[in-house]
């Protein structure tokens, strides 16, 4: 059985995952996007090191930021262990809720060559968001008018394949791969969530997170892509901690609002608990053939 276990950042996945795991002895596998990555780590929330070593994590730590890591690269490693425990019981969790979909459904992930330097450089935005608009409305509007290189890149799909982005992706993107998942949602009150969040934004900086901020900024480009990550891209924005730590805590809320929605509207047949113990006693329930 794969157990996919969803919900808002802070919501208790991580140790309903573990509890799991260790009830069922079976691999825990990330979808964290930022999580694959081993330099950042106070600002994620990643397992401490004593369950990363346990053999039982994967996925954790094992890019550099300085790799080029996407959607596609983790949908291959992602399946590649399915794979490989294809005969036992899985957990899979994490926050990023495209990289679950394009691991469990039938996503066709496109790989085009890089768009040429100047690929529409004379065309303003107003104007490629118009021709979108025409082409894929559906994509246009998620894009909007500002978002100049997604803009260029849903035009580039269209020359490439003769089709738009839109209609590439819906041949089967809902389609479930996996008949034995079962997605477990945590959906914990909003107010002790909020709770959860302050407390975990300043335990971060009690361990340490300013520091380890501070010496990637000094050993890296601060452009990276990991860079972006809560946690990290606050502090490019400013050198008053107070400032810092209060913009981190209220973008985690807001990102945790858009996960619950994404979830909610992107999964069906989801089985939604408000508590960590609800959602194991469920499992364990599951498994002896008791579905209340």
């Amino acid at each position: 059985m794969i157990y996919a276990i969803l919900g808002p950042t802070c919501s208790g996945k991580s140790d309903l995952a573990e509890a799991i795991s260790l009830k069922k002895n079976c691999p825990v596998i990330n979808f964290d996007a930022f999580q694959v990555y081993k330099e950042i780590n106070k600002g994620t929330a990643k397992p401490d090191e004593e369950l990363l070593n346990s053999n039982r994590y994967f996925l954790y730590g094992f890019k550099s930021i300085k790799e080029d890591y996407n959607i596609s690269l983790y949908q291959n490693d992602g399946r590649k262990l399915l794979e490989k425990y294809k005969n036992q019981d899985v957990v899979l969790v994490g926050g990023s809720g495209l990289y679950l979909k394009a691991l469990l459904f039938d996503y066709n992930l496109l790989e085009e060559d890089p768009m040429p330097e100047n690929y529409k450089s004379d065309v303003s935005n107003e104007i490629l968001y118009e021709e979108l608009l025409k082409i894929d409305s559906e994509d246009a509007l998620k894009i909007g008018k500002n978002n100049r290189k997604r803009l260029l890149r849903a035009h580039y799909v269209y020359e490439t394949h003769k089709k738009s982005k839109t209609e590439l992706n819906d041949n089967g993107k809902n389609k479930l791969l996996y008949d034995d998942v079962i997605f477990i949602g945590l959906d914990i009150d909003r107010e002790i969530l909020y709770k959860n969040i302050n407390k975990r934004v300043d335990l971060m900086f009690e361990n340490g997170l300013k520091e380890e901020v501070d010496e990637l900024f000094n050993k890296f480009d601060k452009s990276l892509r990991a860079f972006q990550a809560i946690g990290y891209k606050e502090f490019l924005l400013s050198d008053d901690i107070e400032f810092v730590k209060e913009k981190i805590k209220l973008n985690t809320r807001r990102y945790a609002k858009r996960q619950f929605t994404f979830f909610k509207h992107q999964f069906d047949n989801v089985n939604w608990f408000k508590t960590k113990d609800e959602a194991l006693n469920f499992v364990l329930g599951e498994e002896n053939g008791d579905r209340r």
